[in-house]
Formats: structure tokens, C-alpha cells, sequence
């Protein structure tokens, strides 16, 4: 068996896997790579995972799962994740996804999660349940989620937020940096926001990314590294708004994985591709940024995701408000906020 701690100082996460499981384990750690990593064993973990193949699910045990239930429900191809729950007769608690050969036996009060599952079926499932759990834990513990792509200035080796609501053009916005400005990839659609030695420090989190073809076809060379998992913005029947879903291995491979897991946060960039016209940039004066901070929409919750919250493990049984702690609020209102609308090429300010 392996077993390894992984962590970002705020949420930590024990890893342990059977020899069947190890491939399921590595793809795992790969994923959350650089934003987890390998940790000292001190202290308790928010989360314990042991990983076991598909078949030691026992039969007895899934007869006993027959509560349906929806862990999460989306248009993205294979992320929605339905299970039937169940539980034993020691309180230990069961799901079961007879579609995908994923069952869970848990403990809520330890918050340890034995998963069954083979790497061909198990991957989403596993990612949901450590991602989004580990959202939770971070919002219980201070640390805001701006729903924002994020890039590395390796000049100053400050991070730059791309934020805004849903379809503001983050990702076309994160992806001309990158590759038409050179600056490097650190998060794909959330950046954790906390306070360390009175500066505002920014982490990157895991994503699989799902990317809109009108932003890949403003860049041909991409299309082409990413091979037939791009296919489709190749077929001019397919509108720029759809959607695709790229694995991290190809998307990472594509791109560029992020060197590093943290730095210290830049500024904010709030693009807003829809406006018709030719791109301008304004700087935010403080009560706009203070509006900002009031509006929930920029930030998410995890709080109100049943992904987070499906288990019942400890935060989810925690009352939690759609509010942004006080010192990370105070030190998002002193930074740089770039309002960006209009369609040109991003320059680099």
C-alpha cells in the first residue's frame, strides 16, 4: 500500500491505495499537481482517502445502497454523477453508481472515504469528491473562491486574476495571455484567496477543463497540439459557444502545467468579451470595487454545492454565509481592478 499526504497548508488530503489502485492513485496526484503537494504527516487530515479496486465493493453492501440521490447534474459529458446510498448497520454509509462501478463506504464523523473504483470509470468520481470537498474546507477555514482563470508573470512572479461571471470570457481572455503574450498558466476556472504575512496570496485549484470553441479557433496552433480532442472546432457545423471537454493530460501538454501552486496575487482583470466593440481598458475606482466584493456572483460557495456537500462530513454540517472574510476583502480593495470589455487581443498591462 501507498499512502502520502498531500496538502496546500489550508486543506490536506491522506492518500492511500492499494498495488490494484496505484495507477488510479497517480492519475489522481498528477491532477493536483502543483496545487497539492506532498506534505509532512503531522497533525490530522480534512479528508482521508483509501483507494480500492471496483470488485471489493461487496455485493451485500450494494444491496444495501437504494436511495437514489444526484451528487452532481450538468450538460459537461460524463460529470453527471448519480449513486444510490445506503448504510450499515455499524452507521457507516454507503453509495453506489452501478453505471461507472463506483461505490463509497465512509465514515462521516472521521471523514475517511473508502473508494472503490477502476482509473478506466472511477477518475471523475474521484476528482469531484476531493475537489469539491476541499472547496468546502477552504471556505470554511477564511480562504475566498473567485471564480477566475489565473496566469503566472514570471517577470514579477505575480499572479493576475481573470475574473467575472459565466461567459465573460475568462478562458479566451487567460488563453491570449498565454499564448499570444507569453506569461505563464496557473488556474483554470477558480483561485483561492487567502491572507499570509499581510499580503494576499493566491492558489490555483484542479479543473477539468471544458472550453468554449469560439476561444479555441482564435488559436490554430493550440487546435493542432491538442490532436483529435479538439476535432470539433475543425467542423464549422459547430457554433463557437459550444463546449468541449479536454483531459488535464492534453490540455496540460497543450499549454503548460503551472510551475508553482501559490504566489502572491497581482491583480484583477474583469474581461467582458460580449460588449461589441473594440476592446478598452479602464481602472476600477474603490466604491466600483467595492461593489464588486458585495456581489456573490464573482465568487462561488461551496456551501450551496451538493458536490460539497452530498457526504455530510464535517464542514457540510457547518452554517456558512455567501460572504467574503474581512481581511481578504480589505486586501482584495487595495489591489489594481482592470475593467476589460471589447473583443481585441488582451495587451499585456
Amino acid at each position: 500500500m501507498t499512502d502520502s499526504l498531500l496538502t496546500n497548508t489550508v486543506f490536506s488530503l491522506r492518500l492511500r491505495a492499494q498495488q490494484t489502485s496505484k495507477p488510479l492513485a497517480t492519475r489522481l496526484r498528477t491532477f493536483l499537481a502543483p496545487y497539492l503537494w506532498a506534505g509532512a504527516g503531522d497533525g490530522e487530515p480534512d479528508l482521508c482517502v483509501d483507494l480500492h479496486a471496483a470488485d471489493e465493493f461487496l455485493p451485500e453492501w450494494r444491496v444495501r445502497c437504494i436511495t437514489p440521490m444526484t451528487i452532481r447534474e450538468t450538460y459537461a459529458v460524463g460529470f453527471t454523477l448519480k449513486v444510490l446510498r445506503g448504510t450499515l448497520d455499524d452507521d457507516t454509509q454507503l453509495a453506489w453508481d452501478a453505471q461507472t462501478g463506483v461505490g463509497y463506504r465512509y465514515s462521516v464523523s472521521r471523514r475517511e472515504v473508502a473508494f472503490y473504483g477502476d482509473e478506466a470509470t472511477a477518475f471523475i468520481h474521484l476528482i469531484e469528491l476531493v475537489r469539491y470537498f476541499g472547496l468546502l474546507v477552504e471556505q470554511a477555514k477564511g480562504t475566498a473562491i473567485l471564480h477566475s482563470s489565473a496566469v503566472l508573470d514570471e517577470k514579477t512572479g505575480g499572479v493576475i486574476a481573470i475574473a467575472g461571471i459565466k461567459g465573460a470570457g475568462k478562458t479566451t481572455t487567460m488563453l491570449e495571455l498565454v499564448l499570444g503574450q507569453g506569461l505563464r498558466y496557473f488556474s483554470g476556472d477558480k483561485l483561492l484567496l487567502d491572507v499570509v504575512d499581510g499580503r494576499l496570496r493566491a492558489r490555483g485549484w484542479p479543473d477539468y477543463p471544458h472550453i468554449g470553441l469560439g476561444s479555441l479557433r482564435q488559436h490554430p496552433a493550440l487546435i493542432e497540439r491538442l490532436g483529435s480532442q479538439a476535432d470539433a472546432a475543425l467542423d464549422p457545423a459547430r457554433a463557437d459557444s459550444d463546449k468541449i471537454l479536454l483531459t488535464p493530460e492534453a490540455f496540460a501538454g497543450a499549454v503548460g502545467r503551472s510551475p508553482v501552486g501559490s504566489g502572491w496575487l497581482e491583480r484583477i482583470v474583469l474581461p467582458e468579451v460580449a460588449v461589441d466593440r473594440a476592446l478598452s481598458t479602464r481602472a476600477l475606482r474603490g466604491e466600483d470595487i467595492d461593489d464588486l466584493l458585495r456581489d456573490p456572483r464573482i465568487f462561488e460557495w461551496p456551501h450551496t454545492f451538493i458536490t460539497s456537500t452530498w457526504h455530510g462530513m464535517p464542514p457540510a454540517d457547518r452554517a456558512m454565509e455567501r460572504r467574503v472574510a474581512a481581511p481578504v476583502g480589505a486586501a482584495l480593495a487595495t489591489l489594481p481592478w482592470i475593467s476589460m470589455p471589447g473583443r481585441a487581443a488582451l495587451a499585456h498591462a
